[in-house]
């Protein structure tokens, strides 16, 4: 754990500029028709005692982001314009706030800022509770692809029921080739868990440059069992095999459909998606959360008791530590990159391709928006 160390405020403030470079959201809709880049945002420099301050040096973009900007989630988020989007950061702590114990000036961190955002700047500030740590046998471009996806597989693994998965579980994840699923593939390897992920064809080698073999078919545990979702329906290939999790990374009611197929009694079914993929919020949203509430209470009182728990992320530093002493510096678990933008280079175009791949559906590992090089 980083020493404290509360800095002198002038010495401190030195090198810290009062304007910097950010991104900023004017509205929801198109990324192109709402989001600028500017020159001149004022530095968060005014600090309450709980928050740092971070110097930027990557950033990256999840579902999430594009959905915001938007305005699926227009009904539940309240921005003042213009906002600065951006959730996943990596950076520098530049300057601390005088009630910060885990950190010191000079700390690398990396994080997950929220539904505040704000990662897409030069500077971001943040409550300390936001941040650990960053993985030391990582770049700044790769850490900033952790936080949100791999904490959010994290707890949907080993914190959503009990006993949480581990050696000899038999888990399918349900979108193996998305970054959740990446990282959930991982970390249940990584416990000695035995896994099948539905992934297409073309993505195969996404899992294969993680270092694993492939198959298939589920007779070796050893590797990882791969059904192609638009061959086969995983419900029917793996009807009465008796798996402990089905993790859905993907959302739609057929993941439940066929999860009931596979699952044993008590089985559980967690999805971070649920039954609308386009996650909006609206009265079909709220209609359609009413089905869940009914399908809760069935997944408990009916006859085959399969738990059926949609998962939201509770962002907690100590996650993070976690990732990063168990899994990411002992070598089991790494991120994937597809593209590395950089807004340096290429300006504003810089941000309007990382949305708009991202919202594609076609990267074939995280993306990510380079801000500074590494000190």
């Amino acid at each position: 754990m980083a020493e404290s160390i509360v800095p002198d405020s002038s010495k401190n403030m030195s090198g810290i500029p009062s304007v910097m470079k950010a991104a900023q959201q004017n509205g929801f809709g198109d990324v192109r028709n709402v989001l600028t880049l500017a020159d001149n945002v004022p530095v968060p420099r005014e600090l309450s005692s709980n928050q740092i301050l971070v110097r930027v040096h990557a950033a990256s973009i999840n579902p999430i982001d594009w959905k915001t900007l938007n305005g699926n989630l227009s009904l539940i988020t309240r921005f003042s314009f213009p906002h600065v989007p951006g959730k996943d950061v990596a950076g520098v702590i530049v300057d601390i706030g005088s009630s910060v114990k885990r950190f010191q000036v000079g700390d690398k961190v990396y994080g997950n800022l929220g539904m505040n955002d704000g990662s897409y700047a030069e500077y971001v500030r943040g409550d300390h509770s936001l941040f650990a740590i960053k993985p030391k046998n990582l770049t700044m471009e790769e850490a900033a692809a952790v936080p949100l996806a791999c904490e959010t597989s994290y707890q949907a693994l080993f914190a959503k029921f009990s006993p949480p998965v581990g050696t000899g579980s038999k888990v399918l994840i349900c979108g193996g080739s998305t970054a959740t699923g990446l990282f959930a593939i991982q970390l249940a390897k990584a416990v000695g868990a035995h896994v099948t992920a539905t992934c297409s064809k073309r993505n195969v080698s996404l899992i294969e440059k993680l270092g694993y073999k492939t198959s298939e078919t589920n007779s070796d545990s050893n590797q990882i069992h791969l059904i192609d979702y638009n061959e086969k329906d995983f419900g029917k290939e793996l009807k009465g095999q008796d798996y402990d999790v089905v993790y859905d990374c993907v959302g739609g009611q057929e993941q439940w459909t066929s999860a009931q197929e596979i699952l044993k009694r008590g089985g559980q079914f967690v999805t971070i998606v649920g039954d609308d993929t386009k996650s909006v919020i609206s009265v079909k949203a709220l209609a359609i959360g009413s089905s869940l509430i009914n399908r809760k209470f069935w997944s408990v009182f009916g006859s085959t008791h399969h738990n059926y728990i949609l998962h939201f992320l509770n962002q907690k530093y100590q996650n993070l530590d976690d990732i990063r002493t168990k899994y990411i510096e002992t070598d089991q678990v790494k991120p994937l990159i597809d593209t590395v933008f950089d807004w340096r280079k290429d300006g504003v175009e810089a941000l309007y391709s990382l949305y708009e791949k991202s919202k594609s559906g076609k990267a074939q590992g995280k993306l990510i928006l380079k801000i500074a090089d590494e000190e």
